[in-house]
């Protein structure tokens, strides 16, 4: 007969084993909890700690691949997802920037019409997507859930962010769409100020490079100006000079022999009379080249106009009713023309027709030189005659563009500021000609 005692310590062991086995049970699920909250925590540290310091990263300079790819991969690890992209908008283009897992690049077009509608929605799904970018959905399984957020910020549409899980594809909506739509502020405020950053050294290195190239074209300007000077001083000393010294010479002589030998004197007058008038003819074209009398006389109509006429063949200009401009802009743009001109008429050919337009409106001054001749490269010419003529304009703060390709012919454009004076559009004379 069995044991009382025995009968009732099987019992007793089979609650002790029972309770054991509860105690293990609730402390395996309280490890495993323990550890999905810290790894929750930790996903979420991850994902608090990329919005926090995304902004301030991308505007220090960090390499924005690695900022968005720091952001896909904490979306990614904290909601479990299958995979996290952010798109960015390039004109009218979304591009696959950055991507977790990686996968091959791609491109989706979005018209204008359809930014308002992005711009516009919320965070969305695969419907959405379905009805405004079906080539979004073209590589996914249907059982994929979808969330995707418009990237924006000032009005402006800056990208795409898109996440995708299939566990559990209906509750991805419920557990990713209120970071997801926080996310995509963050990374829209941040693209907007690195493009602003990126427009501010972009605009710096442009004003770095204009000075650079003001420096240059000012030193260029001072050696022509002292080259310049050296020509006048050698061409009044080898012409006009040349003259008047012996102009003085034979004035002290007829002073002398005016008593004694006067036929002798009379002919020495004579002659001094001529070398003064020689005198004068080269002082005359020595200003020419300096400032033309009609250019200050008359305005750069009808000094343009001379000038055309004297080219072979002519050169047709186009100056109706241009007024007068300061001293500065007139002679700047008169020796553009000029040397326009006769640029055309070495290097063009002999059947080449030139052309010359100038116009006006309030505050600015405008020409065209246009040839119908041969052509060159521009870039094997930015030198000698062109630089010239850019350094010129570009001291009266005018700019100038030269177009041309071989077999093209060749056009020269230039704009300077300068308010007009004097006689205006409509009350100028009227400069016009053609080759005759």
């Amino acid at each position: 007969m069995p044991d009382l005692s025995d009968l009732q310590a099987v019992p007793v062991a089979a609650i002790a084993l029972l309770g054991a086995m509860v105690v293990v049970t609730v402390l395996t699920a309280l490890v495993a909890t323990e550890r999905q909250r810290r790894r929750q925590a930790a996903s979420m540290h991850a994902i608090e700690f990329v919005r926090g310091s995304f902004t301030s990263r991308m505007v220090r300079g960090d390499p924005i691949d690695v900022l968005l790819r720091e952001v896909v991969e904490a979306l990614r690890s904290f909601l479990k997802l299958d995979r996290a992209e952010i798109w960015m908008l390039d004109s009218e283009t979304l591009r696959l920037q950055v991507a977790d897992p990686p996968v091959q690049a791609r491109a989706l077009p979005i018209t204008a019409e359809l930014k308002p509608v992005f711009l516009n929605a919320p965070v969305s799904g695969a419907a959405w997507a379905r009805t405004w970018l079906p080539d979004l959905l073209t590589p996914r399984p249907e059982s994929e859930g979808l969330r995707l957020a418009p990237v924006s910020h000032a009005g402006e549409l800056l990208g795409l962010l898109v996440i995708a899980r299939a566990w559990q594809p209906k509750r991805l909506a419920e557990a990713a769409d209120e970071l997801l739509g926080e996310l995509a502020r963050d990374v829209g405020v941040g693209l907007y100020r690195s493009g602003l950053d990126a427009t501010l050294r972009a605009t710096l290195w442009q004003l770095r490079d204009k000075a650079a190239q003001l420096q240059a074209s000012r030193a260029r300007l001072v050696a022509a100006a002292y080259s310049e000077r050296k020509r006048i001083e050698r061409d009044l000393h080898d012409g006009a000079q040349h003259y008047l010294l012996s102009v003085s010479v034979k004035a002290r002589l007829i002073e002398r022999i005016a008593a004694t030998h006067p036929e002798r004197a009379r002919r020495l007058l004579e002659e001094l009379v001529q070398e003064a008038e020689a005198a004068l003819e080269e002082l005359r074209a020595l200003g020419h080249g300096i400032y033309p009398p009609l250019l200050s006389s008359s305005g750069l109509g009808d000094a343009l106009a001379a000038a055309c006429r004297r080219l072979s063949p002519p050169a047709e200009v186009d100056a109706d009713s241009v007024g007068r401009f300061p001293a500065d802009v007139e002679s700047a743009v008169y020796f553009c023309c000029i040397e326009a001109l006769q640029n055309a008429a070495k290097h063009a050919g002999p059947d080449a027709r030139t052309s010359l337009r100038l116009r006006q409106d309030e505050d600015r001054l405008y020409f065209e030189v246009h040839d119908s001749g041969r052509g060159f490269e521009v870039s094997d010419m930015e030198s000698g005659g062109l630089a010239n003529m850019r350094d010129r304009l570009g001291a009266a703060g005018g700019t100038l563009v030269i177009e041309s390709r071989p077999g093209h012919g060749t056009v020269v454009r230039g704009e300077v500021p300068g308010p007009p004076h004097g006689e205006g559009p409509g009350s100028g004379r009227r400069a016009k000609s053609s080759p005759g």
